[in-house]
């Protein structure tokens, strides 16, 4: 049963039925968000998603099998854990009555997505593996933001108090200055006043819209990269570490051949 059950995990059909009945089971969320259509084929949906929460139910049972003796291998996959937590929150008592609670409910089985393609699991934990290094560099952003704050505010505050009066007032014109979004209109105005002012706002876009995106750009690189390498490893089938672990004992049994040979030698 558990080579069967395994089997079934491992096929590609399989894994692409199951993502057939996701998309399935969020069209039919996103159905019923209509009064209308909740109100002539309500029975209907609620029939509808039924079935899809049995499927759901019957893949966490065959993953289950799939582990044999050993069922808490299951949850030693942080994926395995997030499905079983969003499928089991269907079961919970008392929630029959709350509309409101149970529709997000079904909504989080459309994140179901996020643990079914490798692609996007991939996204998912580049985005967590960055977030160190995003921190840092938000460090490094922040501190540049600080000092042409101060000047700004020191450079422009009495010629132009609406965007410089003060330190906050000043790092929301220096966002905005960020953004693109008529930046311009800031510079001429400081040019009024001082004519040289233009050097202050080219060399922030420059620092603060270049290099700074340019480094974001590349930490998401370098960390989807390192995910798609964890992800390919998570996804080996389990003949495949088969394979290995003989190859391992083969190599062990040599090493043990060629250690006694030079021993006789």
């Amino acid at each position: 049963m558990k080579e069967t059950a395994l089997k079934i995990v491992e096929a590609s059909w399989f894994q692409r039925f199951i993502i057939g009945v996701i998309i399935f089971n969020a069209v039919l969320i996103g159905i019923d968000t209509y009064p209308n259509m909740h109100r002539d084929y309500g029975g209907v949906l609620n029939f509808l998603d039924g079935i899809c929460l049995a499927i759901f139910v019957l893949e966490i049972v065959v993953k289950l099998i799939s582990c044999g003796h050993k069922p808490q291998n299951f949850f030693k996959s942080g994926w395995n854990t997030f499905d079983f937590i969003i499928i089991a929150a269907a079961f919970l008592p008392g929630l029959s009555d709350q509309t409101t609670i149970l529709r997000l409910i079904r909504l989080l089985r459309v994140l179901r997505l996020l643990s079914s393609m490798p692609n996007l699991q991939i996204m998912v934990m580049a985005l967590g593996h960055s977030i160190p290094r995003i921190g840092q560099m938000g460090l490094l952003a922040g501190l540049l933001f600080y000092v042409y704050a101060v000047i700004g505010q020191t450079l422009f505050s009495k010629h132009d108090p609406e965007h410089w009066a003060t330190l906050h007032i000043s790092l929301l014109s220096l966002f905005r200055t960020l953004t693109l979004e008529d930046w311009t209109d800031l510079m001429y105005k400081g040019m009024e006043l001082y004519p040289w002012s233009w050097v202050f706002f080219v060399s922030f876009v420059l620092l603060a819209t270049f290099v700074i995106f340019n480094m974001l750009i590349g930490i998401i690189l370098t960390s989807l990269e390192e995910a798609r390498e964890i992800v390919i490893k998570e996804n080996r089938t389990e003949e495949e570490k088969r394979i290995d672990k003989k190859l391992d004992e083969i190599r062990e049994a040599l090493n043990l051949i060629d250690e006694h040979l030079k021993q006789k030698k």
